[in-house]
């Protein structure tokens, strides 16, 4: 036993040095275990890797498939000869447009490039190596993957019936201390979400001593009826930040665009770690204009719901256990080995995303398209079925 932990000693040893015999730099112990955060594979690789030709069908990351708002495109289109400038770091009037939408002051307002760089940097701000911060699982990876990259212990709450298990999250608070609390609402991948009563139920739970991170990406999509104002609730609790974005309805996910809205605080502290013009000009010209096209943002809620409702059925009919959704995705049993459905799908031009890297193994999730899109999805999936039953 003693020489194979010898000779394990050395070979860690030259792991350190390079064929060259040149010693190669040192990086943070904690990137060792971190897993790259895995994206939905562009159409372009797609066809590259299988020689597909034809229409590809991408409803692997939750995109908008009627695409970008008319007058967002307009906006893009007005502004391309002032690329040569840097845009307005302080997003004057973004934050100005978005504080009459919400009803909230603009010092309330933080952008980010895309709301996953303020997850990052909240994460920075807020955490020292090894505090501990609580997410469920599965949620949202890059909260995870930011913490892990910071040194942070992160301590994992397991759904409950695939929904957010506030109650066992409500439990770990009052025996730990934890520095950040992360929950997305409604759940990515899981699609289902908490309701008004169990939001309030954590709130009241959550030490003020302790942030509370409310990542709000699908909040457009859920029926009015259902539908949470949390920015109510932030005069009441200042160590809530709320994320949204508009990456999904707005249709921007191209351009990475989405803000944080918290009290003065917490924005000036993420203010001091923001990178300089982190939103760049296009983006914040195509948000603007986004935000006021209610025309596009009706159509890509019709279209999303009636999307719902066909894969849902459908998936059912064909013996699937379908988790509810609130968001412009479903996420399903395929009771077997997820990417042999998804690889098989692939090969057919319709590309979904398999979510094993959340610990669901048999699940696949898959993006509402266009009414052509569903039912292409269809179609092949039963061609997939009929081949691996």
């Amino acid at each position: 036993m003693k020489d194979v932990v010898t000779m394990l000693q050395i070979y860690l040893k030259q792991l350190k040095t390079n064929f060259n015999g040149v010693k190669m730099i040192n990086f943070k112990k904690q990137l060792q275990n971190i897993q790259n955060y895995i994206p939905g594979k562009p159409i372009e690789e797609v066809k590259r890797e299988l020689g597909l030709r034809g229409e590809i069908y991408k409803l692997a990351s939750n995109e908008n498939p009627l695409g970008i708002s008319p007058k967002a495109l307009k906006a893009i289109k007005d502004s391309l000869n002032q690329i040569n400038f840097y845009p307005d770091d302080n997003n004057f009037y973004l934050k100005k447009r978005l504080s009459e939408s919400l009803n909230i002051k603009e010092e309330m307002i933080i952008l980010g490039n895309g709301s996953v760089e303020i997850i990052n940097n909240i994460i920075f701000s807020f955490t020292e190596n090894k505090d501990r911060v609580l997410r469920p699982s599965p949620s949202f990876i890059m909260f995870k993957i930011s913490a892990l990259i910071n040194g942070c212990k992160v301590v994992e709450i397991p759904h409950k019936n695939f929904k957010n298990d506030v109650a066992s999250i409500v439990n770990s608070l009052k025996k730990s201390k934890f520095k950040i609390v992360y929950l997305d609402n409604p759940n990515n991948p899981l699609g289902s979400m908490i309701f008004e009563d169990e939001l309030k139920y954590l709130l009241k739970n959550v030490p003020s001593d302790t942030l509370i991170l409310l990542d709000e990406a699908y909040n457009d999509y859920i029926d009015d009826r259902v539908r949470i104002d949390s920015t109510k609730f932030l005069k009441k609790y200042k160590n809530l930040v709320i994320l949204r974005t508009f990456s999904k309805i707005y249709g921007l996910a191209g351009l990475r665009v989405g803000y944080g809205i918290a009290n003065g605080e917490i924005v000036s502290i993420l203010q001091k770690v923001r990178l300089p013009f982190n939103v760049n000009l296009l983006a914040q010209k195509a948000a603007l204009a986004a935000i006021d096209d209610y025309k596009h943002l009706k159509e890509s809620k019709d279209l999303n719901d009636k999307g719902i409702r066909f894969l849902t059925d459908n998936l059912k009919k064909m013996g699937f256990f379908v988790i509810d959704s609130y968001t412009n995705f479903v996420t399903f049993d395929c009771d077997c080995d997820s990417k042999i459905i998804f690889e098989k799908l692939q090969k057919k031009g319709v590309i979904v995303r398999p979510i094993d890297n959340y610990g669901l193994k048999t699940f696949l999730r898959v993006t509402t398209s266009t009414e052509k899109g569903n039912r292409i999805f269809v179609e092949r999936l039963k061609e997939v079925l009929d081949e691996v039953r």
